[in-house]
């Protein structure tokens, strides 16, 4: 009888433990969300490149005909390149 107490307690700290950890993993999942309407996005070909540190990005969609350019260290991108007035 003095194996049963404890054994029950184990059983019933594991239990609470798994169901804390799935309600947890399962809050970070998150469903993907859905495609944006036919005709919202433009196809662009630009590239940018950060003049601090070098990175050069390239931009193939863009939610307007003259996107804002990215950022990187805090700064904003510098137009290297648009393939499609080449």
């Amino acid at each position: 009888m003095d194996v049963v107490v404890p054994i029950a307690v184990s059983l019933l700290f594991i239990y609470v433990v798994y169901r804390i950890g799935l309600k947890l993993m399962l809050g970070f999942s998150r469903p993907v969300p859905p495609p944006p309407p036919a005709g919202e996005l433009r196809k662009v070909r630009l590239t940018y490149m950060c003049t601090l540190c070098g990175t050069e990005v390239r931009m193939t969609r863009s939610p307007s005909d003259t996107p804002i350019g990215p950022k990187c260290c805090m700064e904003e991108m510098e137009l290297v390149r648009d393939h499609d007035n080449d």
